[in-house]
């Protein structure tokens, strides 16, 4: 069984994020977070490092277990928008081949359900320097709303081509039932 981690250093973000009562600290206890579970936290923290393009190295992770949230694989794709980032986490994904078809074929064999703790094990580093992204910028900010804002106007979507007669929608909008 595979589990996303959202690391204790974290904590008192995550509970500024989402709004539960089933957190033990005040923050998440009062229900103003934008977030209505844990996982959908933990995916526009990823979602932010992976637009940056800035994981956590490896090496940098947090070795501690204690204290640490887990979430069951299971649980997690149920998120809006995890398969996807689940997905494209792999994609994304540095390979140390030396050819660019050894590194597809890599980065496809990742892709796999047998693979899955393999990819939410570096989804957590995407989610773990997302985290961090926002904790660092929190005090600059009034609010926790006002740091969600300010993550999603520093953070463009960008189109993929200036011929496209679609408009490109940020999929975050739809994760926190906002319209334009």
């Amino acid at each position: 069984m595979a589990n996303a981690t959202i690391y204790a250093e974290h904590r008192d973000i995550l509970d500024a994020l989402i709004a539960s009562g089933k957190v033990s600290s005040l923050a998440g206890s009062t229900k103003t977070g934008p977030f209505k579970d844990q996982r959908d936290a933990y995916v526009f923290a990823a979602s932010i490092a992976m637009a940056l393009n800035s994981p956590t190295p490896a090496e940098s992770m947090p070795k501690a277990k204690k204290d640490n949230t887990s979430i069951r694989d299971s649980v997690f794709i149920g998120a809006a928008g995890a398969k996807e980032l689940a997905t494209a986490v792999a994609l994304i994904a540095e390979t140390d081949h030396d050819t660019v078809p050894q590194s597809l074929s890599c980065q496809l064999d990742l892709i796999s359900e047998e693979r899955m703790a393999e990819r939410l094990e570096l989804l957590d580093r995407f989610a773990h320097a997302g985290f961090k992204w926002l904790d660092d910028r929190r005090s600059d900010e009034s609010g926790i709303r006002d740091l969600m804002l300010t993550a999603m106007g520093e953070i463009d979507c960008v189109k993929m081509d200036e011929s496209a007669t679609e408009d490109v929608r940020d999929p975050l909008l739809d994760m926190l039932d906002m319209q334009l």
